[in-house]
């Protein structure tokens, strides 16, 4: 099993579900933080995160530079990311699922995203989640890695809300223990406009406590790697079942990975690495339309 850099985890998290040809907000946000990561990797390497006071100087001068990276500079580090992990078949181009909605579908776009390997994907995900969830001490790569999610807007993709307050308790604990990740968590490296689009984030987040909320998602499918959908098909005298079935059946012929996923009283559905719940909707055109809505789970 091949062990990632501090970069490609943070990269494959990142990356996973974006889009793979336009230069979107979330993408420059996610560019920014993979430019960080290598940062902090060289940092941890050459042995600078020694001192946390010339830590604290010299992440400052990165961070300056980071946040003045040209559009191509950015098109070059995503370039060159994608293509090491794509050699590792750790990263694949697929159709963007927002390519299956009935308007995007009957007009014949092609929308092309990045899909992390699924397994390795969940081997970070998981790691990241038993050392900061559970008792213990923490490594400075666990702490990065936050670190970085949460600068980049990550962190719901990863944490329910319940749990990102546990990890910011055990943030303030770490901070007060040990100086070296006081410095490093209260050091921020996204500019105003990226800060805007994370706050929002934030704040979509907890309006999708409601869990039949759309309007947001509907509204600005481009600020989010999640994408909310309407699939076509007829509802009347069809089951729960069935509609789930025929789902998946037609996400999977136009490149997804799916699987149906219990979480409690629920049953959700489980596209690439994403959570989505589906319902019966209807779309409103010179003659209504049947169909079904594919919403996100946010955690």
């Amino acid at each position: 099993m091949k062990e990632y850099s501090l970069s490609e985890q943070f990269a494959l998290i990142s990356l996973d579900g974006m889009d793979a040809i336009h230069d979107t907000v979330a993408k420059k946000v996610a560019l920014s933080g993979i430019a960080m990561a290598e940062v902090l990797q060289k940092m941890i390497s050459n042995g600078s995160m020694k001192n946390s006071a010339s830590f604290g100087e010299q992440l400052a001068g990165e961070i300056s530079r980071v946040r003045k990276m040209s559009k191509k500079e950015r098109h070059k580090l995503e370039k060159e990311m994608a293509a090491a992990l794509k050699a590792e078949e750790a990263l694949t181009e697929i159709p963007n699922l927002l390519g299956c909605d009935m308007t995007y579908y009957t007009a014949n776009v092609t929308i092309r995203e990045y899909r992390s390997e699924l397994r390795e994907y969940q081997r970070i995900v998981e790691s990241i989640r038993a050392e900061i969830l559970e008792p213990g001490e923490v490594s400075l790569e666990t702490v990065c890695l936050l670190y970085l999610c949460r600068e980049t807007g990550c962190m719901h993709d990863i944490f329910s809300v319940e749990e990102q307050e546990q990890i910011q308790s055990r943030m303030i604990e770490m901070m007060a223990s040990t100086p070296l990740y006081k410095v490093l968590l209260e050091t921020e490296f996204h500019s105003g406009i990226r800060n805007a689009y994370l706050g929002f984030l934030r704040a979509k987040t907890n309006l999708f406590k409601n869990p039949y909320l759309e309007g947001v998602n509907l509204l600005f499918p481009f600020l989010d790697r999640k994408q909310a959908i309407f699939i076509d098909m007829v509802i009347a005298g069809t089951t729960v079942e069935e509609r789930r079935k025929k789902t998946i059946e037609f996400l999977r012929s136009n490149g997804h990975v799916c699987e149906e996923v219990p979480m409690g009283s629920e049953r959700f559905i489980k596209v690439d690495n994403k959570y989505y719940r589906i319902f019966p909707s209807t779309r409103s055109c010179k003659v209504p339309i049947q169909g079904i809505e594919l919403l996100p789970v946010y955690r």
